[in-house]
Formats: C-alpha cells, sequence, structure tokens
C-alpha cells in the first residue's frame, strides 16, 4: 500500500439514496464496494450475512455486488484474520475487505505474502462485543433466540438503531443507545478481553476509514453521512473518481471534525491504559459462569453491576 503523505478528510454520502438509507451513516462504504466490483477492479468482496439458525453474523466470500448485503454496522465480533486465512483459495482478481482497526495490519499481511490485491476499509471503533452480548439483549426483551430471522445493528436511516425481525413476522425496532442496550455495552462484560486495552482509533494502513459524524451539524439528519479519512494514494483515486461520476456526494473536512466527531471514543481509549486492574477486574468477572448468570437475569441485576463498577473504578484510579 503507498500512504499518502496525509490523511485527506471528507464528510459525505453515497448518491444512491437506497445504498444511503439503508447503510449505518450515509452508505459511503457500501458505494466504494459497489463501485470497485462493477468497474473491474476487484473481483472479491468479503460480506456478513445473519444465520438464523446460529443467531449471529457470519462473513462470506461474494464475487458479483449483487449479493453483497447492505446491512449497517454489525455488533459482534467475528474472527475475521482466520476466516480470510481459510478461504484465500477463493478470492478471485484481488478482494475488497471491511474490518476491525485491529485487524487490518494482519490482514494485510496475510495477503500481501499470497500476492492478493486488496482495498482495505476500517473505521472508527469504540469497542466490539461477543455475540453472547445480543443474546443476552433478546433475554432482557424477553425474546426466544430461536425465534429471530433477522437482525440489524444499524440501517435504515440515521442514527438508527437495532432491528429484530421475528419468525411471526414482527420486527421490533429499537432506538441507537437505548435501554437495555446500553447497559449491555457499558458492563463491558462481554467485551473482547483485547478490546479492554485497545488504544486504535483508526488506522493509517488501511485504504480508507469510516467514522460517524456525531456532530451538531449533522444532529437534524435522518438519512446519513460519512465522515471518511483516505489513507493511501489507491484511496484517493478511487474517491476522487466516485466524486467525479457522482457516485457519491462529499465536501472537504479536516482532522479537527474527525476529532471532535469521535470525542467519545478517542477519550476512552486514551483512558484504557489508566485501567489495567479495573479491566483485569472485568475480565475475571466474565470468566465466572456463576457471575454470568446472576447479572443477566434481568437488566436491573446488570445494572447495578455498572453501578458497583462505576465506583470500584473511581478507586482503582
Amino acid at each position: 500500500m503507498q500512504k499518502l503523505t496525509e490523511p485527506r478528510f471528507y464528510i459525505g454520502h453515497a448518491v444512491s439514496e437506497n445504498i444511503r438509507y439503508k447503510s449505518s451513516s450515509g452508505g459511503i462504504g457500501t458505494a466504494l464496494i459497489k463501485y470497485l466490483m462493477q468497474t473491474g477492479k476487484y473481483g472479491t468482496c468479503l460480506t456478513f450475512k445473519f444465520n438464523e439458525i446460529t443467531s449471529k453474523y457470519e462473513p462470506l466470500m461474494i464475487h458479483s455486488f449483487e449479493d453483497y448485503n447492505i446491512c449497517g454496522s454489525i455488533y459482534q465480533d467475528t474472527d475475521t484474520v482466520k476466516f480470510v486465512r481459510d478461504n484465500l483459495a477463493e478470492i478471485k482478481s484481488g478482494i475488497i475487505i471491511t474490518c476491525l482497526p485491529c485487524q487490518v495490519g494482519v490482514i494485510r499481511h496475510i495477503l500481501n505474502q499470497h500476492n492478493i490485491k486488496s482495498f482495505i476499509i476500517s473505521f472508527c471503533c469504540s469497542g466490539q462485543m461477543k455475540v453472547q452480548g445480543t443474546w443476552c439483549y433478546y433475554k432482557f426483551l424477553g425474546i426466544k433466540k430461536k425465534s429471530v430471522v433477522n437482525l440489524q445493528y444499524r440501517g435504515n436511516g440515521w442514527p438508527s438503531g437495532i432491528q429484530i425481525t421475528l419468525k411471526n413476522g414482527t420486527i421490533i425496532k429499537r432506538k441507537n443507545w437505548s435501554y437495555p442496550w446500553n447497559l449491555i455495552h457499558q458492563s463491558l462484560l462481554f467485551r473482547p478481553k483485547r478490546c479492554l486495552s485497545c488504544s486504535f482509533k483508526t488506522v493509517s494502513i488501511c485504504d480508507v476509514s469510516l467514522a460517524d459524524p456525531w456532530l451538531k451539524e449533522y444532529e437534524t439528519d435522518t438519512i446519513g453521512n460519512t465522515l471518511v479519512i483516505v489513507n493511501s494514494i489507491q484511496g484517493a483515486m478511487v474517491i476522487e473518481n466516485m466524486m467525479y461520476n457522482n457516485n457519491i456526494s462529499c465536501v472537504t473536512s479536516d482532522e479537527e471534525t474527525y476529532i471532535r466527531s469521535q470525542k467519545g471514543t478517542i477519550e476512552s481509549k486514551k483512558e484504557n491504559k489508566n485501567r489495567l486492574r479495573y479491566n483485569k477486574m472485568i475480565s475475571v468477572l466474565a470468566s465466572s459462569p456463576t457471575y454470568m448468570f446472576i447479572v443477566t437475569i434481568h437488566p436491573l441485576l446488570m445494572k447495578l453491576h455498572n453501578r458497583l463498577m462505576s465506583k470500584i473504578s473511581l478507586y482503582l484510579q
């Protein structure tokens, strides 16, 4: 990957209203994938589809954009590195991958080792969640896992929220960062261990990074925009061509705007190194079947856990 001397910043959205609406925020990522596949620049893409039998999202290699699943953000930890390593034979004419910041370097290395060209899209990550966190959410809502046929964490408007489709046709919609989803996130009990010590906000070794524009000027937006950070020469050429061809509509932005939009995540990541004892305690509690059974009986018990941990965190600092 040939890096730019300095990253370039934009805020924009897909011109396609369908892509913009269905995506998490603005649809730039999906528009990028569509452009790269339909112009023949890349022949393979990684997508994710919900498996109603296992009740979780699973990765899939596709070779046509028509097979791409526009599903918004996925708050479910997936071993994308292992999946790519195990399915190298399925890659034809290069691959487009969207992955976590912590996965970019390893995936890029694997693909380079096998002389496979790649376009890697990443994003500003506030921390992942094990799929068991989603199953706990079902439980708190009184939903049986076996009754869920589809799940979307984001998409269909901005900032949107969780949408759960049941076998009887009922669609349950909950606002972004609402109760009890926020309780589960704040508990940290379903965080992978690596997330508790993570300092990655985004990474410069991906071609393009994406983020939600959590900014006052976009508070009234209901369809979505994307904050874009372009890191590579390849990424810059693609973004410029897409703007020229009216695939996306973007305005120039800057690093200060990016920092403002991701202030909460950036500050939280900075604090991770100061919370080593606290995070170790969280890991111990999360590995206890008895403790996890108790705090997941009812949202009020998880709320109690959060309050106690908040006080302990202050003591341990």
